[in-house]
């Protein structure tokens, strides 16, 4: 991590600021590898505190690399007071803030406590989100491993998928696999959807929908592994296909598979947004809006984002999704997704679940 540490501590300094204030769980382990909850990061290059009540001070102090671990909370200080302290013990004056995290009872309590230490909280954007973005091998191995755990898990799952099976009980049946498969947790909360209902990109699976012959079968799910995350979708008919959900299914393995090509480093991910709805329009079927694909890795959804509305420069190391999808209320929806790693050549895919179309 030293390369990446180095990287990180050059951004904040070019501007101006002297320390970081982390919310963040996931910032707070990339940098400490600290896995707990409800903590606070004082964070600069000349050493990191990681400001914990006693809930998780010995596990801090036990995962902590090198962050000293400070209590807060009764009946030590208040968690301001404690941030002022260590900035007027460490003479910080410009400290930058997560402006998309913190929230504004903390900011305000902070801010004012930081007057009298002659110091001030900075909005910051994506600082430490944009060294994460590009993986270490490790990381990127641990993704990949989590890649496989998950294709595994589907794989045995397919057998339990009969009339009658509602989303939750099959959703139920997956996330036991992927945890006895090797993952600590999956990797979101798993979507489960039949019928018309995967129309909806983003729903919840539901107890009285019970799968019958016809219906589609979409499936988005992960594997968490020492906590990297891996996001794959797949969609199934049971049954027999129909001509119209052959037909927009190839449709849209057509955009994924030529989506996929386009990954490389400097390729812009608004281009590969752009190509994958014109594959999908064309063919006159409704395209998804939600942009192609994110990155991966220790959130589920994290930088590079790519939208038909941001420029974004693929760089060696990122590791992304490619997920493109046509969505017909009354009728269903269709989302083919990999997770996908930029190589200096090109790229990888992690994930290895069959794409053709299935009919269970």
């Amino acid at each position: 991590m030293s390369d990446k540490m180095q990287e990180l501590w050059g951004i904040p300094e070019s501007q101006g600021l002297d320390a970081l204030f982390i919310v963040s769980r996931a910032n707070q382990r990339y940098l400490e590898g600290f896995t707990g909850a409800d903590c606070f990061m004082l964070a600069s290059r000349e050493g990191n505190y990681l400001i914990a009540d006693s809930r998780y001070t010995e596990m801090a102090e036990s995962e902590c690399r090198s962050a000293s671990v400070v209590p807060h909370r009764a009946p030590n200080p208040p968690l301001q007071d404690v941030v002022a302290r260590l900035a007027r013990e460490g003479g910080l004056r410009k400290i930058g803030f997560e402006r998309d995290k913190l929230i504004w009872g903390l900011y305000d309590d902070i801010a004012k406590a930081l007057e009298g230490a002659g110091a001030e909280l900075v909005p910051a954007s994506s600082l430490v989100e944009r060294v994460r973005a590009r993986k270490t091998a490790d990381e990127a191995g641990l993704i990949e491993a989590a890649c496989g755990i998950a294709d595994k898990a589907l794989d045995g799952v397919l057998p339990v998928i009969k009339a009658g099976i509602s989303e939750l009980d099959l959703k139920t049946e997956l996330d036991y696999r992927i945890r006895t498969g090797g993952a600590e947790d999956g990797a979101f909360d798993t979507m489960v959807l039949f019928g018309a209902r995967p129309s909806q990109p983003h729903a919840n699976s539901r107890r009285d929908v019970r799968l019958k012959a016809g219906d589609f079968i979409l499936i988005d799910y992960g594997a968490c592994h020492d906590g990297y995350r891996s996001d794959t979708t797949r969609t199934f008919v049971f049954g027999k296909a129909s001509d119209e959900q052959k037909l927009a299914y190839k449709t849209v393995l057509k955009s994924q598979e030529a989506s996929l090509e386009k990954v490389f480093p400097g390729s812009n991910g608004r281009d590969i947004n752009d190509l994958a709805l014109g594959i999908i329009r064309g063919a006159g079927l409704p395209a998804f809006e939600y942009g192609i694909g994110h990155g991966v890795g220790l959130e589920i959804h994290e930088e590079p984002f790519m939208r038909q509305n941001t420029d974004v420069i693929l760089e060696a190391g990122m590791v992304v999704t490619i997920e493109p999808g046509t969505y017909q209320p009354g009728w269903g929806g269709i989302r083919i997704e990999d997770t996908v790693l930029v190589t200096p050549d090109g790229h990888k895919v992690f994930t290895h679940f069959p794409k053709e179309l299935m009919e269970l």
